[in-house]
């Protein structure tokens, strides 16, 4: 007579939990299906829900592209079946705004930026101030600017990117004979 199989029943109970927990998922699917997506599940099922979900996931980032476009922030074009997206100089300076916020903040010391744009190049200059005020630098005088985060190497490369090395000036310090106001910076 063949000796029967036995499994151990740590085995066993790792098959009968793994069955039980997808078990538990495919009866989520369902509910939330059916409480959602009455119409689509009983027309298609699980696979048609997933479908109708996708397409409109599809839609709202076509929507999100256009909007990106419209308000001027990336520039895209079709080539074949591929599109090529491009940051634009609005694009990257939100961008890089929003960086700026974003980095961690220096345990001792600020960075700080002193410029002096000149009055014919004014649009420079008041796309120069709107990025350090939305990227967190506080005011501390006319064209003297600081924030205590990690920003230094992202502010230098911006100036260099656009030209403006020669009318800004990007520092790190430590000590300031009068201290910038703590509880402005965010």
């Amino acid at each position: 007579m063949p000796k029967e199989k036995t499994i151990p029943l740590t085995k066993l109970l790792i098959k009968l939990m793994a069955a039980s927990g997808q078990t538990a998922i495919d009866y989520y699917n369902l509910i939330y299906d059916l409480k959602y997506h009455r119409q689509d599940y009983l027309a298609g099922g699980h696979k048609l829900v997933k479908e109708m979900e996708r397409l409109r996931e599809l839609r709202q980032a076509e929507a999100a592209l256009y909007q990106l476009r419209r308000s001027k922030y990336i520039k895209a074009k079709k080539i074949g079946d591929k599109m090529i997206v491009h940051l634009t100089a609005k694009g990257l300076t939100l961008t890089l705004a929003d960086s700026l916020r974003r980095s961690p903040k220096k345990s001792t010391g600020y960075t700080v930026v002193i410029f002096d744009i000149p009055e014919n190049v004014r649009l420079a200059r008041d796309h120069w101030r709107w990025l350090l005020k939305q990227g967190g630098f506080t005011k501390l005088q006319q064209s003297v600017w600081c924030s205590q985060r990690d920003v230094y190497d992202l502010i230098t490369k911006f100036a260099k990117k656009y030209r403006l090395e020669k009318w800004v000036n990007v520092f790190q310090a430590t000590d300031f004979w009068q201290r910038p106001n703590r509880h402005s910076f965010k």
